[in-house]
Order: structure tokens, then C-alpha cells, then sequence
């Protein structure tokens, strides 16, 4: 979709260096794929592709004229006017003078020159391929225009040349575009924030390229009623969301604005940080555990707000700044923690604003999936007297009876060496509504004592922190090399909505960790830290700190 490649640029390097110097053959013209006569065909003379024009601007829905002494004058469809007028030697577009290669003459009774400026002008997209003397025309993109109101919206796109638009849709979220087959698009901007009515973005790009595919989309914020209306020349069309009248505004917002934070903390409990903005914007958050911080990234944003360090009074987070892009495009927020604790995200449209939400709860008011990996036929990692399978399950069996001490609701994938298939251990915690999934793992090298050490893994977003803060205890807890966090797309992770990490505790192949793991008192700080990484997460209170305002 992003994809943007220079054609304009490409073709005029490529027509004026890759022609063959001295040849003279006649070249195949296609326009949007399909070959045309071109009478007389043009032809490659001195490393230049030359021709007369004539035959070929007909085919284009260009209107012309010829005057005295051959002089040619050519009207495209957008209006420009391009004029060959071989008595000067010259070309102007637009009534403005453009070096020629070559210069204008007069050759078989017709005003003949080099082809590339002319059919530039025109508002065609060349690609040359030399070896087979072929030249293909296609069309560009020249103007995309969105008008709406709450009622609905126009996205209207503008071509130079005839088109075919094909109109599909994608869900979650839901999104409709246009494919326009035969087009290129390279415009100064690639979207417009709407957020009027159902549609929240139009943005358009290069889908393809060989053969090239301009996609236009709308990005809505509910099912909407959508249909594409081509031009009655063809040359483009609209894309139409919802009730339009024609009379609706344009709507112009390169960048939607960041406005401004509040901080509400009601009690010890509670911080709620709500960025306020003029649209609907994408983004995307990192939890970084030294120093702890939460940031979210705006890309698609520019700050109307004063960038600097925010103070906010609560348990969690320290303080707020605001950092703006290189250019001013690009806003990321970083809250400086005091502990890292579990949070939600919260996105609204009217008014537009992001809600961060951090709280503390009970870990025993939650339902936990504890899954120990393998099992049965599939042993997994095997060390020297050690199984994974085996020292799995008895870490999950610790952490599990942790939990129950506490009063929490547990539920193991597998309480002994039985196969649980990879989809039902996630589909086990979606059953039962869990609030946490840890699927617990020991690791392995090809060859033995090439690694060493602990490693988390997650795949969500919303995982991101409980995998942060279980790396934290393991390596505490265990004393071995901090391997660190990685997002992967593991399965039982993949699969879960709930946060969910999978954690590998140590290397069953390494002598000096396969002797740790061999000892019952290793695995139960193992299972030790999984609890407490648990508890970190759900109630922001580190080891032995006064936990009365959790009921405890």
C-alpha cells in the first residue's frame, strides 16, 4: 500500500540512458496494456524515442489541432495544452518553452520531436522496456478530494487518463477501497483525516506497480453504505459513504493534533491520563522496563500542545513529555513510571481522545491459565536426566498451588503428562474467560552450552507489560543472564485475547543450568517468581510492602 515509486522520474532516466545509441527500430505503443497502431510508429534514433505525437494523443482523449507549417497543438483532458511548432524548433507547454532533445521538425508531413515531454504533459506514466522495444503509457493520479458531513462522504479521485475502478471492502476494522487498475499515484499527501460522520481517514498509495494498481481507501468507524460512481469520462470517479448531496465542505486535515494531557488520579487505586486530539489517530505503545516507562507513538499526529515534562501526582506514573518528529510530524508521549503496573488503552471518537488507564487490583479476584508446555509423546527439550515436559509441569504445578493460597481461580492446561494440542491450551483460557495466560518453557541449543540464561515472549500489545515485569522476577528470582523480552508469534501467545506471555526459564542443554533445574528448590523460586511476577503485574506493590488497601 505504501509503496511509492517515482515513475515520472524513473521513466525520463531510463528513456534517455537505456535506448539503444544508434538503432533505429519501431517501437510497440500500449496504453493501459492494450496495444495500439501508432501510424507512423515511433521509433529509437540516437538514444532518443522519437515519433510524431499525433497518432498516439488521439488514442490518450486528447482534443487537436494542426495549423501552417505543420504546427500541432494538443489539448489534454486536463486542459493542458501543449504546442509542436517545428518552424522555431521548439515545444511549449502551457505557453512556456521545454528543451528538446533533438528540437521540433517537420518528418513524413508531420511535426515530429522526442515523445517523453509531450506525453508527460499529457498525464502520462512511461515505462520503456528496451529489449522489446516496447513503450507503455498508464494513467496518473492528479487530484484526490474529500467533502462530508455527518450525513456521509465523497472521496473523489481525478485521473489523467480513463480507468476502470474495482470496489471492495475489509472488516475489523472496516474499511472500503477502490482499485484502480492502470494508475499511478505519487501526490504530496497520502491521507485526509475525516472524522465526520462514519469515516474516520482517506488515504490512498501504490498497491502495485507491474502492472500498476492506485488504491484509494476509506477507513470508517462503523458499517456504512459505500458505492463507487466513475466519472462520465471515466477519468477517475468517487468513492460515496453514506448520504451525499454535493454540497458538502471539503475537508482538508493533512495531520490530526495533539492537544493536550490531563491527569486524573481519584485514589491510590486509579491514575487515568487522557490525551486530548482534534481526530482519531493510530498508534502504537512500547513498555520499557530500565528505566520503567510507557510510551505511545503517534506517527500519523502533530503536537499543538506545549512539549516538555508534565508532573503527575499519583503511585504509577511520575511524569509526562511530549516529544514531536523530525519536521513536526510524529508525537510520542513517554510517562516515566514509578512501577510498572498493568494499564488499558481506550480510544474515542467524539470527542476524539485516548484514554490510558492504570490500575490496581487483587490477583486473587482473577482467573489464571497456568500452561506447561509439552507433554506426553512430545517431550520437548531433553537434557542429560532431564525432560522439559517433566520440569514444566512441576513449576506449573507450584505456581498453580501459589495462586490457590492465595484465593485465586486457576486453571492448568494439563495437571500431568498428558497432549494438549497448541490451539486448545489458548482455547482452554477463552472458555473460561481468563484474565492471564503463562505458558511456562524451558529452553535449548543445537549443541549443548551454546545459551544460556532467561527469556520472556509475547505477541499483543496489551502483553507487552506483564512480559516486561515476569522478565524482571525470573531474572531476579533465578540469577541467570537476562536473555530480555521478544515479541514472536508463538501460538498459545498469538492465540490468547487475554495478556499472555510464554517464559523460558533456563537451557536444559547447558550443564550448569541443567544442574539448577534439577534441584526442587530452583523450581519452586522459579514458580515463585512466576506468582510474584503475577502479582506485580495485577497489583503494582513490590515484596513486602503494605498490601491492606488490597484487602489482604
Amino acid at each position: 500500500m505504501q509503496q511509492h515509486l517515482r515513475y515520472n522520474r524513473l521513466a525520463a532516466g531510463v528513456l534517455t540512458l537505456a535506448l539503444c545509441a544508434c538503432a533505429v527500430a519501431e517501437v510497440q505503443v500500449r496504453v493501459l496494456g492494450e496495444a495500439i497502431e501508432a501510424d507512423p510508429a515511433p521509433i529509437v534514433r540516437d538514444g532518443r524515442l522519437e515519433g510524431s505525437p499525433l497518432p498516439i494523443v488521439g488514442r490518450l482523449g486528447c482534443r487537436f489541432i494542426t495549423g501552417v507549417k505543420h504546427r500541432l497543438t494538443i489539448i489534454a483532458p486536463d486542459s493542458t495544452r501543449v504546442e509542436l511548432v517545428p518552424e522555431s524548433g521548439r515545444l511549449l507547454i502551457n505557453d512556456e518553452p521545454v528543451d528538446v532533445p533533438g528540437g521540433v521538425r517537420v518528418q513524413d508531413g508531420r511535426a515530429w520531436c522526442t515523445l517523453r515531454p509531450v506525453l508527460e504533459a499529457v498525464g502520462c506514466e512511461m515505462r520503456w522496456d528496451g529489449a522489446a522495444q516496447e513503450l507503455d503509457l498508464w494513467a496518473r493520479v492528479t487530484e484526490i478530494t474529500v467533502r462530508g458531513d455527518r450525513r456521509g462522504c465523497e472521496v473523489s479521485v481525478r485521473t489523467t487518463l480513463p480507468v476502470t475502478g474495482t470496489l471492495a471492502s475489509i472488516p475489523d476494522p472496516e474499511r472500503w477501497y477502490v482499485d484502480l487498475a492502470g494508475a499511478f499515484v505519487n501526490l504530496e499527501r497520502e491521507n485526509t483525516w475525516v472524522s465526520t460522520g462514519r469515516v474516520r481517514r482517506a488515504r490512498w498509495g501504490q498497491f502495485d506497480d507491474d502492472p500498476p494498481v492506485a488504491r484509494i481507501v476509506a477507513d470508517l468507524s462503523q458499517e456504512a453504505e459505500v458505492k463507487w460512481r466513475p466519472r462520465e469520462d471515466r477519468r477517475g470517479g468517487s468513492i460515496i459513504i453514506g448520504r451525499v448531496d454535493g454540497d458538502e465542505p471539503i475537508i482538508d486535515r493533512p495531520l490530526p493534533s495533539i492537544t493536550g494531557l490531563t491527569a486524573v488520579v481519584p485514589n491510590e487505586r486509579v491514575t487515568r491520563l487522557r490525551v486530548s486530539m482534534t481526530d482519531p489517530v493510530d498508534i502504537d505503545y512500547e513498555v520499557l522496563r530500565q528505566p520503567p516507562r510507557v510510551v505511545l507513538h503517534f506517527p500519523d499526529a502533530k503536537l499543538d500542545a506545549e512539549p516538555g515534562c508534565i508532573p503527575v501526582a499519583g503511585p504509577f506514573v511520575q511524569e509526562a513529555e511530549f516529544t514531536c518528529g523530525s519536521g513536526g510530524a510524529g508525537v510520542s508521549l513517554t510517562l516515566a513510571m514509578r512501577q510498572l503496573i498493568q494499564f488499558e488503552v481506550h480510544q474515542y471518537d467524539d470527542p476524539a481522545a485516548l484514554e490510558v488507564i492504570f490500575k490496581r487490583e487483587r490477583l486473587r479476584d482473577k482467573r489464571v491459565v497456568i500452561d506447561p508446555g509439552h507433554g506426553d509423546h512430545d517431550p520437548g527439550a531433553v537434557g542429560e536426566r532431564l525432560r522439559e515436559k517433566d520440569v514444566n509441569l512441576d513449576v506449573g504445578l507450584r505456581t498453580a498451588a501459589r495462586l490457590v493460597d492465595i484465593g485465586a481461580q486457576v486453571r492448568m492446561t494439563r495437571e500431568g503428562d498428558q497432549f494438549v494440542d497448541l490451539y486448545e491450551r489458548p482455547r482452554i483460557a477463552e472458555q473460561i474467560g481468563a484474565d492471564l495466560f503463562v505458558s511456562i518453557h524451558c529452553n535449548a541449543m543445537p549443541k549443548p552450552n551454546q545459551g544460556w540464561g532467561t527469556e520472556t515472549y509475547y505477541y499483543t500489545p496489551q502483553s507487552m507489560c506483564l512480559g516486561q515485569i515476569m522478565q524482571a522476577s525470573l531474572v531476579d528470582a533465578l540469577g541467570r543472564r537476562d536473555r530480555g523480552l521478544h515479541r514472536a508469534r508463538f501460538v498459545v501467545v498469538r492465540e490468547a485475547s487475554m495478556p499472555a506471555v510464554l517464559v523460558e526459564l533456563m537451557f536444559l542443554n547447558h550443564d550448569e543450568e541443567h544442574a539448577l533445574l534439577e534441584r526442587p528448590e530452583i523450581r519452586q523460586s522459579a514458580a515463585e517468581a512466576i506468582f510474584e511476577g503475577l502479582r506485580q503485574y495485577v497489583e503494582g506493590t513490590g515484596p513486602g510492602e503494605d498490601r491492606q488497601l488490597l484487602g489482604y
